[in-house]
């Protein structure tokens, strides 16, 4: 039988390679915009305005009528560098966002993929979705965040036990989990702020987020995560790992070739 689960981590396997060869370029790219604009005779100075019109007021002959809102930003030759890695930074945190998106998309592909031909798996999603809706699983309906893991894990029966006990890296799944969640969280919905409560639930929680993400402290209970681009290629690498472990012990499972 042809493993029905290659498809699914070639095609995230092509998507991180994409964003870590296309950061890596945005990278050099910066690196030289740093470098020519720290030389001593370089002079630099940006300014913006936010400027717009009102949708329901008069126009003049068809042409709109522009304002200042008040609203304006400038970077100075002294705080060019600190800005360039911060928009880095930036575009790398939402590339690792989307990193997970495609992640969690692998993870519904495979699962979905094994709930066709194991009834228990099967039985298991049903358990987990809102009890509105019928028993009819179609791939839209599949399970996401916590959930999710829990069919991961079921599917993954022992090997998923020995994997997350014994590997190289000593990482738990279960806690290596949680971390890309939240951190996948906190950069979608809260500008990469997260809480230390979220991260820091036990001493291996914490030790996973400062392994694979830098931070930086903004109050007692909160920090801002941040990547340059060698912990975002040391992440990519980690977490295509990750995915890797997830091929490897569904595909065990079931005794489907996984080495090719």
């Amino acid at each position: 039988m042809i493993n029905p689960y290659k498809k699914h981590i070639d095609q995230f396997f092509e998507k991180l390679l994409y964003y870590r060869h296309s950061s890596s370029r945005i990278d050099k790219v910066f690196k030289k915009e740093i470098e020519l604009y720290s030389a001593d005779k370089a002079t630099i100075h940006f300014a913006s305005a936010l400027v717009i019109s009102d949708w329901t007021v008069p126009t003049d002959n068809g042409w709109e009528l522009n304002f200042h809102t008040g609203i304006s930003t400038e970077t100075t030759k002294e705080d060019y560098e600190s800005e360039i890695k911060n928009i880095s930074s930036s575009q790398l945190c939402l590339l690792y966002a989307q990193s997970f998106e495609s992640f969690e998309r692998f993870l519904k592909d495979c699962l979905f993929s094994r709930l066709e031909r194991d009834n228990d798996i099967k039985d298991y999603v049903i358990s987990l979705l809102p009890k509105n809706q019928n028993s009819i699983i179609t791939r839209e309906k599949m399970p996401s965040g916590d959930n999710l893991f829990q069919v991961l894990k079921k599917a993954g029966g022992e090997t998923f036990k020995i994997f997350t006990l014994n590997n190289n890296l000593g990482i738990k799944f279960k806690e290596l989990w949680t971390i890309l969640s939240e951190v996948r969280h906190a950069i979608t919905h809260k500008e990469s702020t997260i809480e230390l409560t979220s991260i820091n639930k036990s001493d291996h929680h914490f030790n996973i987020f400062n392994y694979l993400f830098n931070s930086k402290k903004i109050s007692d209970d909160k920090v801002l995560i941040e990547l340059d681009f060698k912990k975002f290629e040391k992440l990519i690498k980690r977490f295509s790992e990750f995915a890797f472990q997830v091929y490897k012990l569904i595909s065990i499972e079931e005794n489907l070739e996984w080495k090719k």
